[in-house]
């Protein structure tokens, strides 16, 4: 088997490079794509997508060669943080749920035109995106509703409800908007392989787990187009997750480790934002956000007669305020300047008892309060329509209280460049050239001490974190023809000068701390190609290929090694054909991974995976009706595990190796979707479930045999119904 799937990597690698000189040396003028006036604007029409059956604008949007979504970070103390989707000009606010759900929301009758746009091409904020896409919709006054119900009832009697309902009153003065998300699962976990401890040296195996997993999300969005020259806008929004783990007890049930857990969670968004034209080339945009979090955990682990419990609270808050000034005194430069501030706040407890003792941790009870402001300034200038070039900086203050190791404060003053050129070679051909310093945001959790139950290990608290800083430096020359063909290279080099992870300190506590230097790069390179003008009809290809390099010094043994989750390579190849018109589609996609190293604080970890393969197909019967047939195999997946006993140190050889193979059968789904009435659709699918396999051997590090286990689970039937519907 092994020698078969080194064949097909082999062979992988080979149809990768054969289909990128293809890509190459045969890329013919575009066909079908529209021209914007400004250069550095690509538009696609409706149309374009047709022979896709498109039933929403999400169905479009991932159809878009050489485009993926982003919905931005949550990180705190970012407030202008968004992701590189605009709907009619603007981003979607923080907290409004995912954002795959709103662009699904908009049907594919109300969308003009996707809008793919390229820095400097049109006056907005990039936020380091090389591209952002703009979605343009409708503008005339309407009233939409949009839902989802789906229903997944399982063989083994778990069970699956989504369910999704969005409202919107478009066009005039004011604009409304509500959501709804809903999700409730109950799945049973069968027990698994586990890894092996220092102090369990046996393979080890858990037992089955009844799982349930509750979301509740809703928004509440308005605008207000006070005149020409002001809008309003103002969202609120909640998410809450729900979670839990009830072990299984019964006689069926394989013996082993028990584990049992539950966590509840809340976050609270609001936003106001406002836009105030002072003439044709002034702006003015005013942003504050306001988010409150409470979340509750506890966990508990039964193994080899040891009884163990954690639980955790956390309280956190943000306020964050950002003002942008914008001016274009002509059609080639934009000045732009701004300020920004946040304020952050965590107050956590944790908790841990082993074996009845109880653990004594600095950051157990921890409060830290961050503070940051910034004073932003950056010039667009555009030469010629091929040339754009933007240069910036940020002049960052940045300010923390920590309760840990008796009190502790830090206070810092950053200066982070950017500088980013477009330039279009040729009509197809456009180079982007970008360098940028930038200086990260805390996670205030890791103030929270934790404790990990399998292994026994207490975590402190950080004491004091200062936000991890880089340079970034990318190279990317692209190509785009006719409504699907991309070639894009890219390269990338990132110097993080103080990355953040666990060390020991010198009494002998575990804690997040700054680091040494960290340097990766790694280059890319991707395309798509319609292959109807070779006189292949119908056909398609496209492929991906990376290659990393990294490079830091081991915080604990104090070697030079890669990355935590380094992989040197992946390549990916899909084949696409249709006949008739597109009444028949099938895809086929293989793809392959290099193993990747994982340093943690007991282990170190090799992962191997096998080739993944994914086969999809679909039958359109009548417009109003089509079936499909999905596949998806996962080679088998090994992690060999050295297992030290406790924190790894200089000096210190593992105790034991653990080699976890894991097998998985294949994964079918048959479905067919009709519409039952206009913007009404009902799918039903089949789907059969997955064998799942798990083999654990434990060796002394010389290679002496010392126990083995094995897992099995079998297929888990289910019937998937939704019922879709657009108003």
């Amino acid at each position: 088997m092994k020698c078969g799937l080194f064949i097909l990597s082999n062979a992988v690698s080979r149809a990768v490079a054969a289909s990128f000189a293809l890509a190459v040396s045969s890329m013919a003028p575009a066909w079908g794509q529209a021209a914007d006036e400004n250069t550095g604007i690509a538009v696609y029409r409706p149309d374009a997508f047709a022979e896709f059956l498109p039933r929403n604008a999400l169905d479009m949007v991932y159809r878009l060669p050489g485009f993926s979504l982003n919905g931005g970070d949550n990180v705190r103390g970012l407030s202008g943080a968004a992701g590189n989707v605009l709907i009619n000009g603007r981003r979607p606010p923080r907290g409004s749920g995912s954002l795959d759900a709103r662009i699904r929301a908009i049907r594919v009758e109300d969308v003009l035109r996707l809008e793919l746009i390229e820095a400097g091409a049109r006056d907005v904020e990039m936020q380091g995106y090389p591209l952002l896409l703009n979605i343009v919709t409708t503008q005339t006054s309407a009233t939409r509703v949009d839902g989802r119900i789906e229903i997944e009832p399982r063989e083994d009697g778990g069970e699956e409800y989504q369910g999704e309902l969005a409202a919107s009153i478009t066009g005039g003065r004011f604009e409304l908007e509500a959501r709804l998300d809903l999700y409730d699962e109950t799945i049973t976990d069968y027990g698994s392989v586990r890894t092996s401890t220092a102090d369990e040296p046996t393979a080890r195996i858990s037992s089955d787990e009844l799982e349930g997993f509750t979301r509740r999300d809703w928004l509440a969005l308005a605008r207000y187009h006070a005149n020409p020259r002001n809008d309003f806008e103002f969202s609120l929004s909640t998410e809450r997750r729900d979670n839990t783990s009830t072990p299984v007890l019964d006689s069926g049930s394989p013996a082993g480790t028990i584990e049992a857990g539950a966590s509840e969670s809340i976050a609270r968004f609001g936003s106001a934002r406002w836009r105030h034209d002072f003439s044709d080339t002034v702006e003015l945009i005013g942003l504050v956000t306001r988010r409150q979090g409470e979340a509750v955990a506890s966990n508990s682990l039964l193994s080899s007669g040891v009884s163990s419990q954690s639980a955790s609270t956390r309280e956190t808050r943000e306020t964050a305020a950002r003002a942008d000034l914008r001016w274009r005194p002509g059609r080639s430069l934009t000045l732009e300047t701004g300020v920004t501030w946040a304020t952050n706040m965590l107050e956590g407890r944790s908790s841990a008892f082993i074996d009845g003792v109880e653990q004594a941790v600095d950051g157990a009870d921890a409060q830290v309060e961050e503070t940051r402001s910034a004073l932003l300034a950056s010039a667009t200038w555009i030469p010629s329509p091929r040339i754009s070039a933007t240069i910036g900086t940020r002049f960052e203050q940045f300010s923390l209280e920590s309760s840990n190791q008796g009190g502790a404060s830090l206070s810092l003053t950053d200066i982070a460049p950017r500088a980013d050129i477009n330039w279009s070679v040729t009509e197809r051909w456009t180079l982007r050239l970008s360098s940028e310093r930038n200086v990260g945001q805390l996670d205030l959790d890791q103030f929270l001490a934790s404790t990990d139950l399998d292994n026994a290990l207490n975590t402190a608290g950080a004491s004091t974190l200062e936000p991890q800083r880089d340079w970034t430096h990318t190279a990317t020359l692209e190509r785009r023809s006719g409504e699907r063909d991309l070639l894009r290279l890219e390269a990338v080099a990132q110097e993080i000068e103080n990355p953040i992870s666990s060390i020991l300190d010198g009494d002998g506590s575990v804690r997040p701390a700054n680091v040494g230097p960290e340097s990766i790069q790694w280059v890319n390179a991707e395309f798509e190609l319609e292959l109807d003008r070779y006189g292949l009809p119908g056909l398609s290809v496209e492929g991906s290929a990376n290659r990393r390099w990294s490079d830091r010094i081991d915080q604990l043994q104090g070697f030079a090694r890669t990355t935590s989750g380094h992989r040197d390579y992946s390549i990916k190849l899909v084949i696409r054909k249709e006949w008739s018109d597109g009444r028949y589609v099938a895809s086929f996609e293989v793809e392959d991974r290099a193993p990747a190293m994982h340093y943690w604080l007991t282990e170190i970890r090799e992962e191997s995976n096998g080739v993944r393969l994914r086969l999809d197909s679909e039958w359109r019967h009548v417009p109003a009706w089509r079936s499909g047939f999905f596949m998806r195999w996962n080679g088998d997946r090994r992690d060999t595990i050295q297992v030290f006993d406790g924190v790894r140190e200089p000096g210190v050889d593992p105790v034991l190796v653990n080699t976890i193979d894991r097998s998985e059968g294949v994964f079918a789904s048959v479905w067919s979707e009709w519409e039952v009435r206009e913007a009404g659709f009902l799918r039903l699918s089949l789907r059969s479930g997955r064998d799942n396999a798990g083999v654990s051997r434990v060796d002394t590090p010389s290679g002496a045999f010392l126990d083995q286990i094995t897992s099995q689970s079998d297929n888990v039937p289910s019937l998937n119904v939704r019922l879709r519907f657009q108003r």
